[in-house]
């Protein structure tokens, strides 16, 4: 009798735990947009391109391409003969959705054009509704697709989505510490940072703080730049400069071969937006080249293709695909040739002006 009683008691307890863990993400379905002045494949492609990347946002529960192509052959329809709200509230009820995600795609003269809404099935009243425009290949319709993901279930998209558009407007404010340097001197350390600061602004997604300036609010607080090597020294910093967001890192000497590990992150949130290593063995001048490349990884964008080319000439082939790299001459010496600083920088105005605390995403309706 005790037993079962037990048995029971786990029973009711694992059942609780289930109900508990049950999940109450709102379910939605995406139907193929509308295409107007673009083929039907092209439509497809760019809305598969947003059903992966909500799929991403972990927000939803999405249904799969599949089962919505299922219920619509049972009912007679193809996917790119729905584009009424009407055709696709009765397929979100046979699929069984809370919400409906339906829009366009169209062309006009050089410029294209996306429109984004996410509807009630229950009550056909539009939750939400998003757009974008963007000149230019349409290929570069595939990233507004992914921000229009994010942005349709309320949410900001990534800032390596945002840097990846590209746009003057959406140009983040960093400021990027002295790398610690671990083995190797302090004026090293500094010199390699100067590098990667200049390629950094060399991509001409972000705005730069001037080191200058970034050096008088170190010394207002006491400290230099060697000094303020931990992400709560960093942030600290970030928020006196009205940044949106600090990168800090350290170069180390192992044996025969130097590390370099960069980190960005969010002055507002502390989150981590990106986390770069690599280790490196050859000539110093590879190593500036894996300074300079990792500038651009770091904000999640492809390095050029002439960074790229220098890697495997200094490097070999083994480099290009596993990130190594060998140093077997002082440092300090070939770094000795490098310049310092970039082009465009904040002014000192700019800079000090107070940041301003990133919005909550708003929540879907239940």
């Amino acid at each position: 009798m005790k037993k079962s009683l037990v048995y029971v008691s786990l029973t009711c307890l694992m059942t609780g735990f289930v109900w508990s863990q049950e999940d109450t993400r709102p379910t939605i379905a995406i139907l193929d947009f509308e295409g107007q002045g673009i083929s039907v494949q092209e439509v497809q492609t760019l809305t598969e391109r947003m059903r992966s990347e909500i799929g991403s946002t972990n927000a939803v529960r999405l249904i799969e391409r599949k089962a919505i192509e299922s219920i619509m052959a049972e009912q007679g329809l193809a996917q790119s003969g729905c584009v009424s709200d009407e055709c696709a509230a009765e397929v979100g009820q046979l699929l069984g959705v809370q919400f409906m995600i339906n829009g366009t795609i169209g062309k006009l003269g050089d410029t294209f054009t996306i429109d984004v809404k996410m509807f009630s099935v229950e009550t056909g009243a539009t939750e939400r509704s998003v757009n974008a425009s963007h000149e230019g290949d349409i290929a570069g319709l595939l990233t507004e697709m992914e921000i229009l993901a994010w942005e349709i279930v309320g949410l900001q998209a990534p800032q390596r989505l945002r840097l990846k558009r590209g746009g003057a407007e959406d140009k983040p404010t960093v400021a990027v510490l002295d790398f610690e340097g671990r083995g190797i001197s302090a004026m090293e350390a500094q010199t390699l940072t100067d590098r990667f600061t200049t390629a950094m602004n060399g991509t001409d997604r972000v705005q730069l703080v001037e080191r200058g300036v970034m050096s008088e609010v170190l010394e207002e607080q006491g400290m230099i730049g060697a000094e303020c090597s931990s992400q709560e020294c960093a942030a600290e910093v970030g928020a006196m400069l009205g940044v949106e967001f600090m990168i800090n890192g350290a170069i180390g000497k192992l044996g025969d071969a130097y590390t370099i590990d960069i980190k960005m992150f969010s002055v507002a949130t502390g989150a981590a937006e990106n986390m770069q290593s690599v280790t490196y063995e050859g000539k110093v001048e590879g190593m500036i080249v894996e300074i300079e490349i990792l500038a651009w990884t770091i904000m999640g964008l492809d390095p050029p293709k002439d960074l790229i080319k220098k890697r495997r000439r200094y490097g070999g082939e083994d480099v290009a695909d596993e990130g190594g790299v060998k140093i077997s001459m002082p440092l300090l010496g070939g770094l000795g040739l490098l310049g310092a600083g970039a082009a465009y920088f904040l002014t000192r105005e700019e800079a000090v002006s107070a940041p301003s605390a990133l919005p909550e995403p708003p929540t879907l309706p239940e």
